[in-house]
């Protein structure tokens, strides 16, 4: 079974021992290092797609609210 998150497709790879593994076998160039990724469990796997852009728009945001708080105040680093 195949299924999609996020523009990433993950497909079913079940072993003997984990019968719900799921592995990342295509994906945006963005998300390029979850290519050939294995997680135990499909919710595991889509937890760590949501943590990579949660972590991406935090990251993003802190670079806009420095440009904003230039122009009010003078940010030295």
């Amino acid at each position: 079974m195949k299924y999609k998150h996020r523009n990433c497709i993950i497909e079913n790879t079940p072993t003997e021992q984990l019968p719900e593994m799921v592995k990342i076998t295509k994906a945006p160039k963005l998300r390029g290092d979850f290519i050939d990724k294995r997680y135990i469990t499909l919710e595991k796997c889509i937890l760590a797609i949501e943590e990579f852009e949660s972590t991406r728009l935090i990251n993003s945001k802190e670079k806009y609210v420095k440009a904003q708080l230039e122009d009010v105040v003078v940010i030295e680093e």
